[in-house]
This record gives structure tokens, C-alpha cells and sequence, in this order.
């Protein structure tokens, strides 16, 4: 059966694309649907624990992926 870990990156947009290292979520999802919408969630949480101004200031966004992870 195939699994999905969650891994997020925090980038800001200012003239180039610069990320920090990324979140990876200790959660296997079971399904891409539940890891997709974790994701969203979770980059909700870290857009407002960052706030308002550094979000509209350094033109942050979060870029996620759902990676393939078989567990036997």
C-alpha cells in the first residue's frame, strides 16, 4: 500500500525564489487527498504564527510535496 509523507518548504518571493529548509511532517497520510489537504492547513498555521507584515513584507508562500513513501 502506498503511503504520503508531507514535506513543506517556507519561500519568499522578492525577486528570486529562496526557501528555507524544508518541514518534513512526522504524519504518513494515508491517501494523496489527506496529504494535500494537510498541507494546506499546515501552511495556513505558518503563514499566521509568521504574521501579517513578514508574509506581506518578504512575500512568503509555501510550496508542498506529497511524496510517495510504501510501507510494508
Amino acid at each position: 500500500m502506498i503511503k504520503f509523507t508531507l514535506i513543506i518548504w517556507v519561500c519568499s518571493f522578492l525577486g528570486r525564489e529562496v526557501c528555507m529548509p524544508p518541514i518534513q511532517s512526522p504524519i504518513i497520510y494515508d491517501s494523496w487527498y489527506a496529504c494535500s489537504r494537510a498541507a494546506h492547513t499546515k501552511s495556513l498555521k505558518i503563514m499566521s504564527n509568521l504574521g501579517y507584515k513578514v508574509v506581506n513584507r518578504d512575500k512568503i508562500a509555501m510550496k508542498y510535496r506529497c511524496k510517495e513513501s510504501p510501507i510494508i
